[in-house]
């Protein structure tokens, strides 16, 4: 560790204070697991994650959003629709799910090739009685890319299938790499790599970027050895020869995974193919952070300095956060005296590292100093800075929703613009004041502001809305996600069947619940079945109760009837 930590470092008076009130902490504390969980739906859980060149800058990636891979660049944005052709969208994308639901035991087959749907075929022709404009198929895979469950991919391959030989040549790259990730993003990964390798065989453009999407799936599907794979054999399929940018992307994506042996493993695999630089460091030192594995990770840091690349600010980064994370706050100290010691000034994405470790120890006095140092050291905050304010203001310490929308004014006189994640913490701390007329104030605010909630944000207006026994809010913010295409989850069916059961409406309940069960493959609730269930009971609809205890045993939700102690009692009653 002598490579790693200097003994002495000689900072100015001022400094040495300013350092002292930053990493103020009680050493008492609990440190916190050295492997951090797998994430969750927490607002504002941000992990480090250093980019490819220029220098890497780390992300704050929420958990909806941290799962989510943008699909493949297109090399022109898409021209606006006409009213014509979205009413064509809508037209397609509901007799694609029309025919999901009158089919739903359809599947991909377990081999290759795929055939088209006859009876879907002759639906497509008679909403496509002529070539549809390009961009318009590709927005209608995007819809579909949207989806996190329920995706109908026999209808899905059809459409694909049934347009391509439509397209002309310069839409055919766009539109191969959006099918190709949809079917990726769920795991099906014969067929992507099917349609890979007849992109090649038509001579259709394989583009680095569509490569990359694949092995980034790869990666998140624990594919490492297909990803690794894949990035040799970039040159077989024309999206040029594996370079430093696509490595340290590839290295990047197995770090978010936590694979830290297996980015090891690459990066020494190719280090006398690309002399290592400082991006290529930075992404594996993160990679062993983000496993939780410290010592190993200065190992590494130690190794880059031995070899002449001096770390830069977010190498230090990535260690200070592992640091703090570990519980290990004197040496995240000195190493930050270090860092500075050398010349490296720490940035916004420094500061928000250590401000974590304090919001999630929940000192929100050590927060505020954190934000109040990184003024008086000229370092600006960023939205991520603001949200972890948001979420300190809002927090059970202090509750102060007065003081957060001061942020919230603060952060918009600079020019920053705030997201969901800005305003899902009041939205929570309304919810459990009651507070209804702030929640209308927020949401409106929100709509004025153009930011757009996501599921977390349109569950908790839903909660707060059915505590005031307003349907008609309930419905509206409903109504609102579904035009924003936020795909509901769990807890948004459980709000809207919660909602239905309360006031008897056993119609509602029961579709909500069969599309969620059948169209989502949602898994309910205990308690959110047995309201629906038992209502269906008391309006003595047994056929659509054994219907819907059918569907859920079959998706393995719950027993089956024979083992189903409810369903024996109602069966003997």
């Amino acid at each position: 560790m002598a490579l790693l930590l200097k003994p002495k470092h000689y900072l100015s008076p001022t400094f040495r204070f300013l350092l002292r009130r930053l990493c103020a902490t009680e050493l008492t504390t609990e440190p916190a697991p050295a492997t951090p969980p797998p994430p969750t739906p927490k607002e504002a859980t941000a992990e480090l994650a250093p980019a490819t060149p220029p220098p890497p800058t780390p992300t704050e990636p929420t958990a909806e959003a941290e799962l989510a891979t943008p699909p493949p660049p297109t090399p022109d944005s898409p021209p606006p629709l006409t009213p014509a052709e979205t009413k064509l969208l809508d037209s397609l994308h509901a007799a694609i799910l029309d025919h999901r639901r009158a089919h739903p035991s359809t599947t991909l087959p377990a081999s290759l090739p795929f055939e088209p749907l006859p009876t879907f075929s002759w639906t497509l022709a008679s909403l496509l009685p002529s070539p549809p404009a390009p961009h318009l198929p590709l927005q209608l895979l995007g819809r579909l890319l949207a989806l996190s469950r329920g995706v109908p991919f026999p209808e899905a391959l059809t459409f694909f299938h049934h347009v391509l030989p439509s397209l002309p040549a310069d839409s055919l790259p766009a539109f191969y790499a959006a099918m190709i990730d949809l079917l990726a993003k769920h795991h099906h990964f014969p067929l992507a790599h099917h349609l890979l390798d007849e992109m090649r065989e038509r001579s259709v453009p394989v583009s680095s970027q569509l490569i990359l999407a694949l092995i980034r799936r790869y990666v998140r599907a624990d594919m490492s050895t297909e990803a690794s794979e894949l990035f040799r054999r970039m040159e077989e399929y024309g999206a040029g020869v594996p370079d430093p940018a696509v490595l340290a992307s590839l290295l990047g994506a197995l770090s978010k995974k936590r694979l830290a042996s297996e980015a090891q493993a690459l990066f020494d695999s190719y280090k006398s193919v690309f002399p290592p630089d400082v991006v290529l460091y930075t992404t594996l030192v993160h990679a062993w952070c983000r496993a939780g594995c410290l010592d190993k990770a200065e190992r590494v840091f130690a190794e880059m300095q031995q070899a002449g690349i001096m770390p830069n600010v977010y190498t230090y980064t990535a260690v200070i956060d592992a640091m703090y994370r570990a519980g290990q706050v004197p040496r995240a100290q000195e190493l930050l005296c270090q860092m500075m010691d050398n010349g490296c000034n720490p940035n916004t994405a420094t500061f928000n590292a250590i401000m974590r470790a304090h919001v999630k120890a929940g000192r929100s006095e050590q927060v505020l100093q954190v934000h109040n140092q990184m003024r008086q050291l000229g370092c600006d905050p960023d939205i991520i800075t603001y949200n972890f304010l948001m979420e300190t203001h809002c927090g059970k310490g202090q509750s102060n929703l007065d003081a957060a929308t001061k942020v919230l004014a603060k952060m918009i006189a600079k020019g920053i613009i705030p997201d969901c994640h800005t305003f899902n913490p009041m939205l929570k701390l309304v919810l459990c004041t009651g507070n209804v007329d702030a929640a209308r104030k927020l949401y409106e605010r929100m709509r004025e502001l153009q930011c757009k909630p996501n599921v977390v944000t349109y569950n908790l207006l839903m909660k707060l809305f059915n505590k005031e026994k307003s349907m008609d809010m309930v419905l509206r913010i409903k109504r609102d996600m579904d035009v924003q295409r936020v795909e509901p989850n769990a807890n948004t069916y459980g709000a809207l069947i919660e909602m239905f059961c309360g006031r008897g409406n056993w119609r509602r309940a029961h579709a909500a619940l069969r599309e969620m069960v059948e169209e989502k493959s949602l898994k309910p609730a205990k308690p959110v079945y047995e309201m629906v269930l038992s209502l269906l009971r008391k309006a003595g609809q047994l056929r659509k109760h054994e219907e819907l205890v059918e569907a859920m045993a079959d998706r393995g939700f719950i027993k089956h009837r024979s083992e189903d102690a409810l369903w024996n009692a109602v069966s003997a009653s």
